[in-house]
């Protein structure tokens, strides 16, 4: 009987085992690689790169040894097996746990909370010396409170560790831009409806790569007008996660104290590419520049227009002069003519008006000015 018991406690240890090891490989390999390689290039001053396998086969060795010297104190087994494994999972959310501008910890938090995991455990430890037998308990009677508590282990490392997904998707999108592939940083966030001002310039650099920015520029949040064509050369100094990367992405850099909007100007100017020019004109309607837009890209420019510039072209005509012959277009005119009707009689606050256009408008170069500006303009 009592070799019976070891056996099932044993195959209980290994199946928790199994469980922690495959969590910590999902945790560093994939859901914190991003953010691990930040931390160690921005540490290390760029000297060091992290390989997501080593640095988690590193962790994996000490939080097993973390967790067999719980295990050899408290000698919990079998059901109360999974407690000792408790403190590597808090510790593993811990490594992480930095704050996303300081990459420095805040250890009075992680503290209490290793306090009240050694409460758990004592706790845990004086119901085990209270509690009857477990001979004749089924196996899967012992495994499922194990089972449980893996489940909550699990939750509170993901909820107490840095799970900020806007700064995640920056960082995945500055590795997917050194690796050279836009179509991946594109896609980075492409439903989230939070973002960074590196994350923004970094997705729409890339839209402009793939020949899509006319197109798509306004399926993303553009909370930063022409700024967000650019970033600060001033912020995140290191080879990897910083400005060194965006514009070798880019291709070109601008001159000491030069705005984005001056710099991609310049840069059309001097070389009239299609991607000089794409990031041109994205800067110019970020910035409702639209006379400008109109000025420099008239409609005969450029024959099958990308959207963007055909909305502009027509919000230009609407709000300028209705009656000129300046531009028609007989696929977005009518809905042109109920976005501003919506918008010019809705009696609601501007949220609530925003809120009302935005399933059917969302992704428009119409919502975004009315947005930006216009509704500005009736305050």
């Amino acid at each position: 009987m009592r070799r019976n018991q070891d056996k099932r406690e044993k195959t209980i240890a290994i199946i928790h085992a199994v469980l922690f090891i495959a969590f910590t490989a999902f945790f560093y390999i994939f859901f914190q690689r991003d953010l691990i390689a930040f931390m160690q290039a921005t540490w290390s001053r760029g000297q060091t790169l992290n390989n997501p396998f080593v640095t988690a086969a590193i962790v994996m060795v000490l939080l097993v040894l973390l967790r067999r010297a719980v295990k050899n104190i408290t000698h919990l087994t079998g059901r109360w097996d999974a407690f000792t494994w408790l403190p590597s999972y808090l510790v593993l959310g811990f490594t992480t746990a930095v704050d996303s501008r300081t990459l420095h910890y805040n250890l009075i938090p992680w503290a209490t909370i290793m306090g009240v995991c050694l409460l758990v455990l004592l706790l845990v430890c004086w119901i085990r010396n209270h509690w009857s037998s477990d001979k004749r308990t089924t196996f899967f009677s012992l495994l499922l409170p194990g089972w449980i508590v893996t489940a909550v282990s699990m939750v509170l490392c993901m909820i107490l560790t840095n799970n900020d997904a806007a700064l995640h998707q920056e960082l995945a999108a500055y590795r997917y831009a050194a690796e050279g592939h836009s179509e991946r940083v594109a896609a980075v966030g492409r439903r989230s409806l939070e973002t960074t001002p590196a994350l923004t310039a970094l997705r729409n650099v890339a839209l402009a790569h793939e020949g899509t920015i006319g197109d798509e520029l306004f399926s993303y949040p553009q909370p930063y007008g022409a700024d967000g064509l650019g970033v600060n050369r001033f912020t995140r100094q290191n080879t990897l996660f910083g400005a060194e990367t965006f514009y070798a992405f880019l291709g070109a850099e601008p001159y000491g104290g030069e705005t984005t909007a001056a710099f991609l100007q310049r840069l059309y100017r001097q070389d009239d590419t299609p991607l000089h020019r794409d990031l041109y004109v994205a800067s110019l309607l970020l910035d409702g520049r639209l006379s400008e837009f109109v000025e420099a890209f008239p409609p005969s420019a450029k024959a099958d227009a990308p959207r963007h510039w055909r909305e502009a072209w027509l919000l230009y005509r609407a709000l300028s002069d209705p009656m000129s012959s300046l531009y028609s277009d007989a696929e977005l005119q009518p809905l042109l003519d109920d976005f501003l009707t919506k918008l010019r009689t809705s009696h609601t606050d501007n949220q609530t008006t925003l809120n009302a256009l935005y399933l059917t408008y969302g992704k428009t170069y119409w919502f975004y000015y009315a947005e930006r500006f216009l509704l500005k303009e009736r305050d």
